[in-house]
């Protein structure tokens, strides 16, 4: 298998750690608002890694967290804490913001068919106090280990500390800007100076370990204890000591978005190397933004984000969205706008026309189609290359083998692509549909054509387009 990894700049052949294992640590959201369509498609890409690498045969170790403090507004060390400037404007303890967020993200996870990190669909209305079990993990669960983890940064000589916080000292690191490719000095000139509110901090890209509450933070609801004074962690120390702690200082794979690398991972990678003398990932993945038509990034903070619940008012299944952000590599920047998402719409739609059209009445029998199958393995081992898997579906719909063993091979492949293709079979065609569609052959066949021209509007309303072919009616999905 063949994956790109950001921090060579490289495609590379993906060895684990462990022959057949894979450990995965892949971040999580902010859990102070819904998600919005950009953040979405990360968890689609890395649901497509995850479920490859089961497909291919690897037992897979993956964990996701929740942060649910520290990640300040505008990913600045002394910003506003996500959390608590929601609960503020919502009139909430900020714990509530974040159960309610985390609410909002199984929901999200289970519309979009986005496997849990143990592997399983999770049923959003689960006790949260289960999410451990499948390897959803919260920051303010770890606490101790993130100060555990600041003690030994400390301990080999990579922070200092003011009045106000703990700092990582990034001019101790000399590979800092190696997975940014940037000089740390070019680095700095871009990293806003916050020295009027700390003025002992000595350079503009060290970073936040552990703030205090006092000062801009004395009142800060969510804070800890710690040997540097009440507080709360950095955003960047969460994901270190929580991969750390749960797979360990060396770990195969960390996902996340494109936007991540140049602080958030770099800072993770900073503090890994700090306290174990060498890299924690082997292999870092990101996924590519989705703009709009003008070439903007999505973001709340513009504005211009929409959430699932917007893009199923609009009139776009969850399928269609998945289809959409599946369509092409991870590394692929991807435009959003309706036109777009309607072409996805019609394109997923036409697929299942296409299955639906082989006439197959038990889509459980058939054959799999080993040599396509093993094709579609060389498509996910060549850097997740779905839209050369869909390309293959396509030539089978047009091969000359057997309709069920078509049938039976496509869904197989949907154990990847997580498109629902069976359950949409299924359930697509009502029973009050086919009693309609009963009745217009018998119009038909006894040349009551308006009755026909009736029935067929009638079928239309529950989104069916009647077509009369020599082998007889076939139903097409609107």
């Amino acid at each position: 298998m063949k994956l790109y990894n950001s921090l060579t700049k490289q495609i590379e052949d993906f060895k684990p750690l462990k022959e057949g294992e894979v450990s995965i640590y892949s971040c999580g959201p902010t859990v102070y608002s819904d998600m919005h369509v950009g953040n979405l498609r990360a968890y689609a890409e890395w649901d497509i890694l995850h479920r490859s690498l089961l497909y291919l045969g690897y037992d897979v170790n993956r964990v996701m967290n929740f942060t649910d403090v520290g990640h300040m507004s505008d990913d600045d060390d002394f910003g506003e804490d996500k959390l608590e400037e929601s609960a503020s404007k919502q009139g909430i303890d900020p714990f509530e913001i974040a159960n309610k967020y985390i609410r909002s993200v199984l929901s999200d996870f289970y519309k979009l068919n986005y496997l849990s990190p143990s592997g399983e669909l999770l049923d959003p209305e689960i006790d949260l106090e289960e999410l451990k079990k499948h390897n959803w993990v919260r920051a303010t669960d770890y606490i101790d280990e993130m100060i555990d983890f600041i003690k030994k940064l400390e301990a080999n000589g990579y922070t200092y500390e003011t009045e106000q916080a703990v700092y990582f000292d990034v001019m101790k690191y000399e590979d800092y800007g190696k997975l940014c490719g940037q000089d740390l000095r070019e680095k700095e000139v871009g990293v806003r100076d916050e020295g009027e509110v700390d003025e002992e901090k000595r350079n503009p890209a060290d970073f936040v370990l552990w703030m205090k509450k006092v000062g801009k933070y004395k009142n800060h609801i969510m804070s800890w204890n710690s040997p540097w004074g009440e507080g709360f962690p950095g955003w960047h120390i969460e994901c270190s000591a929580m991969s750390s702690n749960l797979l360990g200082e060396k770990f195969d794979i960390h996902t996340g978005g494109v936007d991540l690398i140049p602080v958030h991972h770099s800072n993770e990678r900073a503090q890994n190397c700090g306290v174990y003398g060498h890299d924690s990932v082997r292999y870092w993945l990101h996924n590519e933004f989705i703009r709009t038509p003008k070439d903007e990034k999505l973001s709340k903070s513009r504005g211009n984000a929409l959430t699932l619940e917007d893009i199923i008012d609009g009139g776009i299944e969850p399928m269609d969205l998945r289809f959409h952000y599946i369509s092409v590599n991870y590394r692929t920047p991807l435009q959003f706008n309706w036109e777009v998402l309607e072409k996805s719409r019609r394109d997923r739609i036409s697929l299942l026309n296409r299955i639906r059209d082989l006439d197959v009445e038990d889509y459980s029998s058939g054959e799999l189609l080993e040599d396509y199958v093993e094709k579609f393995k060389d498509c996910l081992r060549d850097n997740l290359n779905i839209s050369s898997a869909l390309a293959l579906i396509s030539d089978l719909l047009k091969s000359d083998e057997k309709c069920e063993d078509i049938v039976k091979t496509i869904l197989d492949f949907d154990r990847v692509l997580g498109l629902r293709i069976y359950e949409s079979l299924q359930e697509d065609v009502s029973e009050e549909v086919k009693k309609l569609l009963e009745e217009r052959k018998k119009a038909r066949e006894e040349k009551d054509f308006e009755q026909s021209d009736t029935l067929r509007d009638e079928i239309a309303k529950h989104g069916f387009k009647v077509m009369d072919t020599p082998e007889g009616q076939k139903l097409e999905k609107i």
